[in-house]
């Protein structure tokens, strides 16, 4: 085995091409953090995936939480118990994490706790923009936010810096562009503080928020709010400066990703303009930028999605009574919907300001002759999940029922052609959507799909109350035995079931937690388990769960196929793919407008199978009615 040390765990001085995720491990590395939770999301999944392959190394626990909630309260209590400790998750599941979130700032942390929030303006893999900045407000909680990778890295190492000196939580906003992007950096000093470990119930107001209690611990996260805007009017985290010749045609304020749009659309442009960079969002550092506004004639405020900055600043102004500089911003503006959505990359910014300065933009393009065709996103060839919603379809359109969705890879039922899940909340919602779309439709088949890590997340208080109040509804859950649209993390129901997903040591060998018997001890009777390759015995399975006079479940069961084909193909054991006999096929191409397997693509009059993504499952063969089947498996075929 070689010894040779993993990049993020070089000594200083050391530079690395990180991503910005890594950037963040590092910057657990260098600040001495020793405990560390997540649930899996993106954009923060990376994180996760590379503490779990550095644990054993570099003497971090981690682990994989069941949800947000739990990795919040695990991280907190560790850093309570003197330990440094941090917790990362997705912008929507600090929504699931809040509850205990807002809370933080009144307990007193010894070991110092840095949350790391991945925001998604775009979104890219989210189901909503949320902001998330509005939180710190709420919870009376400092909020930071690097625009790079080397920032990434700094800020988080400066965050436990200040969450140990004041023994209090820290807040790391970060952004898709900035955990995504890869950058330079440049590593500081392994720090390895001696903090004692222990818990005083009774110090500093204690642990327990009552309302006898509460006064003392809400002015003790007030008094650590006005220490961090003291920080931040000190010049903390703060660039004022000038880009470009000659005099600056405007003033920006701006903060995160934004930042580095704004000066590579500056440059493009060839305009000068003062920038006023803030790390440290909130709270502002209002002294600082009210002096900047002063220095300018117009200041335009640079925020992606809600206007939290922009708001904050002019309650400021109001209350200073001053109102010599224009002040530019997201409200009353033209273009309000559109500023409000997604986020802000050069282009974008280049249009902004050649249109407010009257420049002309370089960047204009005039439209293509040809629309290049929207791709939707897909299932991988030989998942498990397409055979069952081809089920759930012809289940559902015998009876007109109607299917509830939740969150994961099955997420995309919903889209052609099998369109199943057509309501979708959050994780967890499929059921208590199904009960409640049955209360008010009670002659109608209602039904909703739950994968099995959210299962374990979110999805279990829904089902309880399905049969604690008798919803007469039907759960398929989707078990694949992974968190597999995250990237493979691994869930209660992982373990031996990995089929050599690289898991963290500690997983490999788990006994899986049964949600057949977890359900059936909730007193849900009817409880089958399907093959999910086998369309018959789904369609058998589905029919018989909707003559219950109760809450029923059907478990699809088929291993992630991108886990077991990798796994199978490195053991030399992978399936032959199919083809398609041209002279039998009779070119009715329900294989391809029925299934939608990526495999099966149109290739002049008739469909054809891609042998090089088909992992032989055979699943297409059962969507063809010809009793002759054309769709056959090959019989030698090498594997490259």
């Amino acid at each position: 085995m070689s010894s040779k040390k993993h990049p993020l765990l070089e000594e200083a001085p050391h530079k690395e091409i990180l991503l910005g995720n890594d950037a963040y491990v590092r910057g657990m590395i260098e600040a001495g953090v020793k405990i560390a939770a997540a649930y899996p999301g993106s954009p923060t999944s990376e994180i996760g995936v590379r503490l779990g392959q550095i644990s054993e190394e570099s003497g971090i626990y981690f682990e994989f939480s069941t949800n947000e909630k739990v990795a919040t309260e695990v991280a907190a209590s560790a850093a309570i118990g003197g330990a440094p400790a941090t917790c990362f998750m997705k912008s929507v599941g600090l929504n699931v994490a809040a509850d205990s979130f807002v809370q933080l700032s009144m307990y007193t942390m010894p070991g110092g706790l840095v949350v790391i929030l991945g925001d998604d303006p775009g979104p890219h893999s989210s189901q909503n923009e949320q902001d998330n900045r509005h939180y710190a407000k709420i919870g009376h909680l400092p909020m930071i936010e690097p625009a790079n990778a080397q920032e990434a890295k700094d800020y988080f190492v400066f965050a436990m810096e200040y969450a140990q000196k004041w023994k209090m939580p820290v807040v790391v906003r970060s952004t898709t562009r900035i955990c995504h992007q890869t950058g330079l950096v440049e590593y500081g000093a392994i720090k390895n503080p001696e903090i004692e470990r222990g818990f005083d119930p009774k110090r500093e107001g204690g642990y327990v928020p009552l309302p006898a209690t509460l006064k003392p611990l809400k002015e003790k996260s007030l008094r650590n709010l006005k220490k961090w805007e003291e920080l931040a009017n000190s010049g903390a985290l703060l660039i004022d400066e000038k880009v470009g010749k000659g005099e600056a045609q405007i003033g920006i304020i701006t903060a995160g990703h934004a930042y580095a749009a704004t000066k590579a659309a500056l440059r493009i442009l060839g305009v000068s303009a003062n920038i006023l960079k803030l790390g440290i969002i909130y709270p502002l550092p209002m002294k600082k930028i009210i002096e900047f506004i002063k220095k300018n004639k117009i200041v335009k405020i640079l925020e992606e999605l809600d206007p939290f900055i922009e708001e904050l600043i002019k309650v400021e102004l109001y209350e200073e009574g001053y109102s010599g500089t224009k002040i530019i911003g997201k409200y009353r503006e033209k273009d309000y919907e559109d500023l409000m959505i997604s986020e802000y990359d050069t282009a974008r910014l280049v249009g902004m300001f050649a249109k407010l300065l009257g420049v002309p933009n370089p960047l204009i393009v005039t439209k293509p002759q040809i629309d290049v065709p929207r791709r939707s996103p897909v299932l991988c060839p030989g998942c498990g999940h397409r055979t069952s919603f081809h089920a759930a379809k012809i289940v559902m359109d015998k009876l007109k029922g109607h299917s509830m969705a939740d969150i994961g890879c099955y997420s995309l039922g919903y889209l052609d052609p099998h369109n199943q899940g057509t309501l979708l909340y959050s994780m967890g919602s499929g059921v208590p959507a199904a009960s409640g779309m049955k209360l008010a439709l009670p002659d109608t088949a209602i039904m909703s799909f739950v994968g099995d890590s959210t299962f374990f997340h979110a999805a279990m208080p829904g089902i309880v109350n399905a049969v604690f109040n008798k919803h007469k509804v039907v759960l398929m859950v989707m078990d694949n035995g992974i968190t597999a649209m995250t990237g493979h993390q691994p869930n209660p129901n992982t373990g031996k079931k990995s089929l050599g997903a690289r898991l963290p040591a500690k997983y490999k060998d788990n006994e899986t937690i049964s949600i057949d018997d977890t359900l059936k001890a909730w007193g849900v009777k009817f409880v089958r388990r399907v093959p999910a390759y086998n369309v018959a015995a789904l369609v058998e399975a589905l029919e018989e769960a909707f003559t219950q006079d109760e809450f029923a479940v059907v478990i699809q069961d088929e291993p992630c196929a991108l886990m077991r084909s990798k796994a199978e193909l490195r053991a030399g054991t992978l399936a032959n793919p199919y083809q398609i006999d041209n002279d039998i096929c009779r070119n009715i191409q329900a294989c391809l407008s029925d299934f939608a397997c990526p495999a099966i693509e149109k290739k002049g009059e008739k469909p054809q199978i891609n042998t090089d993504l088909c992992i032989g499952c055979g699943c297409c063969v059962q969507t063809c009615p010809l009793k002759g089947k054309p769709i056959k498996q090959m019989e030698e075929f090498t594997r490259i």
